[in-house]
C-alpha cells in the first residue's frame, strides 16, 4: 500500500469516527435543549418564575411606552414636565387602568380605549408582578422598582447556591485562593 493510500485511509477512519460521534452529540444536544425549554417554561421552578415575571414586565413596559408615545404625539410631539411633577409619584404604586368602549367585548374589536390611573402608597418590600392583560378589571399595581425586587430574588437564589457550595467545599470557603488552584 502506498503512502498516499495510507493517508487517505487514516482520513476516512477519522471521518467515520466523527460521524459516529456526531449522532450521539446531536442526541445529547437535543436532550439538553428539551430540558432547558422545560426548565424555563415550568412556573414551579425559580427560573420559570423569573422568566415569567420578566416577560410580564417587558410586556407592561412595551404597553406603557406605547401609551406614553401616543400621549406625547397628541401633545404635538413634545411635553415639558417639571422635576416636582415626576417626583410626586416616586413613592407611589401607579395602576394604569384601561377600559373598552360600551358594547365592545373583545380587545380586537375596539377602535379606541379609555385610560385612567390611580395611585397608592408603595409598600416597603415592593409588590410582585401581576398580569395586566384584561381591560376593565382592576389589577393590583406594580411597584415601579420591581426590577430591584427581581434582583433581590436572584440574590436570594444566589445565596442558596453559595451556601450549598460552601457546604460542599468548606476548604474553599476557608481559603478562597484554593478555588483558583489545581
Amino acid at each position: 500500500m502506498s503512502r498516499k493510500a495510507k493517508g487517505l485511509d487514516a482520513v476516512r477512519q477519522r471521518n467515520m469516527l466523527k460521524k459516529s460521534m456526531l449522532g450521539s452529540c446531536k442526541k445529547y444536544a437535543e436532550q439538553l435543549e428539551k430540558e432547558n425549554y422545560e426548565l424555563k417554561n415550568d412556573p414551579n421552578t425559580v427560573i420559570g418564575q423569573f422568566i415569567g415575571k420578566f416577560r410580564e414586565l417587558y410586556s407592561q413596559n412595551q404597553r406603557l411606552s406605547t401609551l406614553s408615545a401616543v400621549l406625547i404625539q397628541k401633545l404635538e410631539g413634545k411635553v415639558v414636565i417639571t422635576k416636582e411633577e415626576l417626583e410626586q409619584f416616586q413613592t407611589k404604586m401607579i395602576n394604569i387602568k384601561w377600559e373598552l368602549p360600551e358594547g365592545v367585548e373583545k380587545i380586537e374589536d375596539a377602535k379606541e380605549f379609555t385610560f385612567s390611573f390611580e395611585t397608592m402608597d408603595a409598600p416597603e418590600g415592593g409588590q410582585p408582578v401581576v398580569a395586566t392583560e384584561t381591560p376593565g378589571v382592576t389589577i393590583e399595581p406594580v411597584d415601579p422598582e420591581i426590577a430591584g425586587e427581581l434582583v433581590e430574588e436572584a440574590a436570594v437564589v444566589g445565596e442558596g447556591y453559595n451556601e450549598a457550595m460552601a457546604e460542599a467545599n468548606p476548604e474553599i470557603v476557608a481559603d478562597p485562593s484554593k478555588a483558583y488552584s489545581e
